[in-house]
């Protein structure tokens, strides 16, 4: 079992996710992404790309991309952009 406050991030590959944890370690799993992230404790994941959800506390870096604390750069897709970003604006 994978504790949910490891994953760093989660990567859809064909029938699979690939899971990131924070210790660089890596699994599979066969299940879709978006059942994955219907799983997942709300507010703590968010999805940025139809291939990546990630844990919002394991973000390092957000420019043109989101850089993640085990180093992995992963892009932002563009309809998922506008909805990320918001997350993080400060009024």
């Amino acid at each position: 079992m994978i504790l949910e406050e490891k994953i760093v991030y989660a990567a859809a590959e064909k029938n699979y996710i690939c899971l990131k944890l924070v210790d660089g370690r890596t699994f599979s799993i066969r299940k879709s992404l978006q059942r994955f992230q219907e799983e997942l404790t709300p507010n703590h994941f968010i999805r940025i790309h139809k291939k990546y959800v990630v844990c919002i506390s394991y973000i390092r870096f957000v420019d043109s991309e989101v850089t993640m604390v085990v180093g992995d750069p992963l892009p932002i897709g563009r309809e998922y952009k506008e909805g990320f970003l918001s997350h993080f604006r400060i009024c």
